[in-house]
This record gives structure tokens, sequence and C-alpha cells, in this order.
């Protein structure tokens, strides 16, 4: 999922390659996304210091368990197709959301693509929107609903046949079902306040409200709650992690934020991977963040697990250095998707252009146990990896035409 900020800083960067100018680091002022993507780690995932061109493919790879290539399905329609974020369904076959761009200079359009658990594409949809999809929900009548940077609400069938399109105040930057059929959309109102919005299942709005309180920011990710409501993360100006828990009606039950050490000249909320409550009514947060230490040029990438309790105290807390794209496993601990470089030991947490996909385990203190073997698929970008129900793995990517 790629924010308003961190668009920005991407197209930042391709300017800043082509153009051949550096830019002073002014402390505390600098998006730690722009560091990180000076040093080829994209926002969004694993970015090569070749992305400097206006046309990629999207591209999805399949591997087994131990990381080896099963299938990769490359979704070129001659324009610019871009993947933010990859989803399992029920079939077994995989949901892609991002944007197209059809010809040099036209406007960007929602895109939603899905492939076969055979790796086959059996239909892709194209929306009229400003923005590409930002976040996906499955539901369990075989529907899903996206959203948009710029405020849309998309629903679809299975077949992905449209159903309806809603235009809400904020830009949807997380998207969720709810118990009873409605659909809870975060993001940011006029890019300045945190805004929660529920629909109902036919795309008409129940309510929305903004939490000005938290100040200057946005929401990154959402998962319903067992009593109606909703968690909901994300990052202000002057926090760089907040996580809240909403009733039914948006009304704050508890919130938290999460200050960081004084060592550190910034830090940044990259991504929000994934937001769930557990059985108990605990919470799981599984985000990534950027962290400079003073005196530093250029930050660290975190991936950061951390579990509250029912009432939002602490429980505990993971932290490992990954700046790719992470999610956990089955029976714990986390894998990445990262490209190899013939500079390390076989892989590195960087990018190369044209780079086999790497799969990394980490354990669930955070520790590499096996750096698994390289796909035969290479590409420039990795935005995205799950694990799927045969506990192999979909790594989303991209590459650049040449």
């Amino acid at each position: 999922m790629m924010t308003d900020f961190e668009r920005e800083d991407f197209h930042r960067l391709k300017r800043i390659l082509v153009d051949g100018k550096t830019h002073a680091v002014r402390k505390k002022a600098v998006s730690l996304a722009l560091l990180s993507l000076i040093v080829f780690t994209a926002v969004s995932g694993c970015l090569s210091s070749d992305i400097v061109g206006d046309r990629h493919d999207l591209t999805v790879t399949r591997t087994d368990a131990a990381g080896n290539e099963i299938w990769h399905t490359v979704f070129d329609e001659g324009g610019d197709e871009y993947g933010t974020i990859l989803l399992p369904v029920s079939d077994g076959g995989l949901l892609v959301g991002g944007s197209v761009k059809k010809s040099p200079g036209s406007d960007e359009q929602a895109l939603l693509l899905k492939i076969a658990e055979d790796g086959r594409i059996e239909w892709n949809r194209s929306f009229p929107t400003r923005y590409g999809v930002e976040a996906v929900a499955a539901h369990s009548d075989g529907n899903f609903t996206a959203g948009t940077a710029d405020g849309s609400l998309l629903r679809v069938v299975g077949d992905g046949t449209p159903v309806w399109s809603s235009r809400v105040s904020g830009s949807v930057l997380g998207v969720s079902g709810l118990p009873d059929g409605d659909i809870v959309a975060v993001g940011s109102k006029n890019d300045r306040d945190v805004w929660v919005a529920v629909v109902n299942d036919t795309g008409s709005l129940l309510w929305e409200q903004t939490y000005s309180a938290l100040g200057r920011g946005r929401a990154l990710g959402v998962a319903s709650a067992s009593d109606g409501g909703c968690i909901v993360a994300g990052a202000t100006d002057s926090h760089s992690l907040w996580v809240m828990r909403l009733d039914r009606e948006g009304n704050v039950i508890w919130s938290r934020t999460f200050e960081e050490g004084p060592e550190f000249a910034g830090v940044t909320l990259y991504r929000v991977y994934s937001v769930r409550e557990k059985p108990d009514s605990s919470v799981d947060l599984l985000y990534r963040v950027g962290r400079t230490l003073e005196g530093e040029a250029v930050g660290r990438s975190v991936t950061v697990d951390r579990s509250l309790d029912r009432d939002g105290s602490d429980m505990s807390v993971t932290e490992f250095y990954t700046p790719c794209p992470v999610a956990r496993t089955s029976g714990g601990g986390y894998a990445c998707a990262c490209l190899e470089s013939s500079q390390s030991d076989g892989y590195t947490f960087g990018n190369y252009l044209g780079s086999p996909i790497h799969i990394v385990r980490f354990d669930d203190r955070g520790e590499i146990t096996r750096n698994q073997t390289g796909t035969r698929a290479a590409v420039n970008i990795v935005t995205d990896v799950v694990q799927t129900s045969d506990e192999g793995f979909a790594v989303l990517g991209m590459y650049t035409k040449t």
C-alpha cells in the first residue's frame, strides 16, 4: 500500500536519478521514505537503482515452501502497470490491486487483476480513478471491495464484474469487511486528519468521522473487531505510530501512541502490513518503520511485530531489520521477499536490476533461519509477499520495460 507521501517520494527519486541531482539532508525535515529510496530501498518494497523509466510490467511469482519457483506470471497490456497489494483468495488464486497507465501521458487508473491457482490470468478490470488501488478486502460471498487514494470504493464479484462504485470524502489507504457485512475504509481527509468511514454493502455511506485530536496524520491499516467495531493504525506528524479501537459508531474505546527514543533524528511509518484481532480480543500489528540516528545521512528500515492487550496495553514487541516486504508465516516466524545481489553472500535486502527473488525466513525472534533458493524469474521491484495455503509464497513485483 503506497500512501500519497510515499508516492511523491517515489516520483521525486526518479526525478533525482534522471536529472543527476543531489539534495542536502535536512534534520527531521527530509522524509525517511526518500532517504531509503536513495539507497535503493523502496517505501512499498525493495527497489532497484535502475528504476527510472516510465513503463513497467506487473509480475506475480509463486514458490513452494522452500522458495523454489512454481510459476511466474507477467501482466503487460502495453502500458505502465504497477502492483501494490496481493491478496490470497479462497479458490487458491490471488487478487492483485494496483494501477495502470494505458499509454504514455494518459491518466492513471485503478487496476484489479485475478490470477488462478496455476498462474493463469483469469481477468483484469481497470477503473477511471486518479490513483491506483491501495487496499483490498475479500468478503465471504466471494466479492471484493477495493479502495483508492483519491476516495473511490469499488465492489466487484468473483469474476471481476463491477457491482458498484462509490465516492467518499477521504483517501482510502485501508479497507476491511465488518461482521455485519458493512465495509470500513480508513485513510486521511484533506491530507490532514485521520479519517474513518463505514459504508454498507451497496456502497452507501453510513457514517464518517475525523480524529483531529491525533494531529495531522493518516490511517494506514484497519481490521474488524468481534464487537462490530474496528482497530485502526497509522501515523501522525508527532507520533510515528498510533493505534485506536473504535466501537461500531466510531467512538474511541482506547487509543495508544508510541514514542521512539531521543537518539533518532527522525522516524517514519512506511507501511502497516497487517492489523488483526485475536480470539482473546488482543491486537497484533505488523508494520515497518524507518529510523535515522543523529548524525546519520541514511536510516534503517525495521519491521516491528507488536502485540497489545484488549485494553491497548503492551504485551510484546519483536523487531528485525529488513526493508523488504514481510509476511507472518504459519506456525510462527516471518518471511520476506528480497532480491539477489552479486555484492553479498547470495542475497540482499536491497535490489539490483533484473534480480532473482529470494524468500528469507526468520524465526519468531526475528533471527534469520534460512535464505531460500532464488527464483528463475527476475524483477526490479518487490512490493508484496503473502504465504499461500500450501505454505508456499506469492510475490508481487514489477519489471522495467526496455
